[in-house]
C-alpha cells in the first residue's frame, strides 16, 4: 500500500502543478459610451436651396451699409424622433475681408458686396462661424429656421458683377 502511495503523490503533484497553470482569473472591462439624440431628415426644399435677389445696380450701394431687400428663406428638418427636442445649426462660410460679420462674395465676381443673414424677426444677426438653435416642434416632429439675407456693402465701393456665396450648415441633435 505504501507503494501505491508513492506512486500517488508524485502524480497529484503533477496534477496540482498543471491546474495552477491554467488557473481562472476574474478580471474587470469597463465599457463607456455617450447617448446622442437621433438625426432628424434635412427636407429636401433646404438642401441645396438657392435665394435669389433682385438685380441691384452699384449705384445704389454708395455709403457703408447700403443693403438690398431682404429675401426670406427657411431651412426645415422633419421627422425628428421625439427624443431631439433641439436643433443647432452652424453656418459656415467665408467672412468678408472688409466686415468679417457678413458672408464674403467668394464665388461672384463683384466687389464690395457681402451677405447679411438674420433670423426673419431681424434681431439675430448670424456670421459665419454662428451657431442657432430652434426648438423642436413635438406635435409635428420639425424644426424649423426662419431667417433672411440680403446683400450688404461694408464698404460703400461695389463693382458690378455677379454676387453669388455658399454658407454651409452642420446641424447637431439634443
Amino acid at each position: 500500500m505504501a507503494q501505491q502511495i508513492n506512486k500517488l503523490l508524485p502524480a497529484l503533484a503533477c496534477l496540482w502543478a498543471v491546474s495552477s497553470i491554467y488557473s481562472v482569473q476574474a478580471t474587470d472591462i469597463n465599457l463607456s459610451g455617450i447617448v446622442i439624440a437621433s438625426a432628424c431628415i434635412v427636407d429636401t426644399g433646404t438642401k441645396e436651396q438657392t435665394v435669389t435677389f433682385q438685380q441691384a445696380r452699384a449705384v445704389d450701394y454708395l455709403k457703408v451699409g447700403d443693403t438690398s431687400e431682404w429675401q426670406d428663406f427657411e431651412l426645415t428638418l422633419s421627422s425628428c424622433p421625439p427624443s431631439t427636442t433641439q436643433v443647432t445649426a452652424l453656418f459656415s462660410g467665408d467672412a468678408d475681408t472688409d466686415d468679417a460679420t457678413k458672408f464674403a462674395n467668394s464665388q461672384g465676381s463683384a466687389t464690395g458686396m457681402a451677405l447679411e443673414i438674420m433670423t426673419r424677426d431681424h434681431q439675430t444677426e448670424i456670421s459665419p462661424a454662428d451657431t442657432l438653435a430652434v426648438k423642436v416642434n413635438g406635435n409635428d416632429h420639425r424644426a424649423v429656421f426662419p431667417l433672411s439675407a440680403r446683400m450688404y456693402t461694408p464698404t460703400g465701393r461695389v463693382t458690378p458683377g455677379e454676387f453669388k456665396t455658399v454658407v454651409q450648415l452642420n446641424f447637431t441633435y439634443q
